[in-house]
């Protein structure tokens, strides 16, 4: 008995169903693609979701590239800085941090050298090191983080960034 009552129930919704779709009115098709398209450029490749419109436009307006090659040729806009900091168990082992802003509306590749010292079983090291990372615009890194490094003699680094 509870077969054939789930069958004429399973019956009687797909009839339900399908007299609804008979029923409906035709949609008409989406409009054309082309049409919206056309009215706002598409955002080019390298660009900011929240870049204001009409910077976009005006950047579009410069030539066919999108103004993509005047950019490329522009140099990068970026602030660095350094930061010494204590850490560990008993704050204190000395932390050398390289912070890198983005002050550009273009997504830049930057990279840090580093050039310090640092102590190891009580003898003085020197160190070298780079890192690379991408920034996104108005966007701050922390290029690194070397724990260890002698504040004393201090550190040296250097911040290069070009756009993507």
């Amino acid at each position: 008995m509870k077969y054939w009552l789930s069958v004429v129930s399973f019956m009687f919704c797909a009839a339900v169903s399908r007299a609804d779709d008979a029923v409906a009115p035709a949609v008409a098709p989406p409009a054309a693609p082309e049409a919206a398209s056309a009215a706002a450029p598409a955002r080019p490749r390298g660009v900011a979701p929240g870049l204001a419109a009409a910077q976009l436009n005006a950047s579009a307006a410069s030539g066919p590239d999108g103004g993509r090659a005047g950019d490329a040729a522009a140099p990068a806009v970026f602030v660095s800085e350094e930061k010494w900091g204590l850490a560990g168990y008993n704050n204190n082992e000395p932390i050398y941090t390289i912070l890198v802003t983005s002050r550009d509306a273009r997504i830049l590749r930057c990279t840090a050298d580093l050039k310090g010292s640092y102590f190891e079983k009580g003898e003085k090291q020197s160190i070298t090191d780079r890192q690379t990372m991408t920034i996104f615009p108005s966007q701050q890194v922390q290029m690194g983080n070397w724990s260890g490094m002698d504040q004393q003699s201090g550190a040296t680094y250097a911040v290069k960034c070009h756009p993507v």
